[in-house]
């Protein structure tokens, strides 16, 4: 494994479990195995470290809602099993993707004490997320499968749970099968739910 990306999965996994600030270079130096003098020659500081993982995840979260809308281009009208499909694989493959959950655990550990950790958690996890989400709505109302209503408030129950689910199930503890399927088993009752609310068909489940 390259040095430099070793160095950062081991920062990143310890980051996550006891914060940025109660690492230490030399607690990552002793898991990647190599000596403190190493780790200065791809990094000038812990700081540094931190400002790579950011900048990481940051075109990983980007890069999602570009391809996403690639899709939306190329598609005039969505099913209930495809919209179904698309909020869980958001759900398993984005707030359930281990790097992403750890680099979010990290950045709840150091909000309260880091103030780029805080403006980014909010950024990524609220700011960035609700005006993603407006841009999709639209959309599906534009399309048909959605009714028309306030798009702020459409949005809000539909992300209010889905923040519930991670904070509950993703970042409490370790995420193992048992853990995914409870969060998945409320996960599949709240867009029910939504789809029962806001959904212009009362389509039922299975039919297209």
């Amino acid at each position: 494994m390259n040095t430099k990306r070793h160095i950062l999965e081991i920062a990143l996994n310890l980051f996550s479990k006891r914060g940025y600030s109660a690492v230490s270079i030399r607690d990552i130096c002793g898991q990647v195995g190599i000596k403190e003098s190493t780790i200065y020659y791809h990094f000038k500081n812990k700081q540094a470290i931190f400002d790579t993982l950011c900048d990481d995840f940051l075109a990983v979260s980007y890069a999602i809602p570009e391809k996403f809308a690639v899709e939306m281009a190329k598609s005039t009208s969505v099913t209930r099993d495809t919209f179904i499909k698309v909020c869980k694989f958001s759900f398993n493959n984005y707030l359930l993707d281990e790097k992403i959950n750890k680099f979010l655990r990290m950045l709840i550990f150091e909000q309260n004490v880091n103030p780029k950790a805080a403006a980014l958690y909010h950024k990524v996890l609220f700011d960035d997320a609700l005006t993603e989400q407006k841009k999709i709505f639209g959309w599906l109302i534009g399309v048909g499968f959605l009714k028309k209503a306030n798009i702020d408030s459409m949005v809000m129950d539909y992300y209010a749970p889905t923040v519930f689910l991670f904070h509950r199930y993703l970042v409490a503890g370790e995420i193992n099968e048992t853990v995914r399927k409870e969060a998945n088993k409320h996960l599949d009752r709240h867009i029910d739910n939504f789809i029962e609310k806001y959904g212009k068909c009362k389509q039922r489940k299975g039919v297209q």
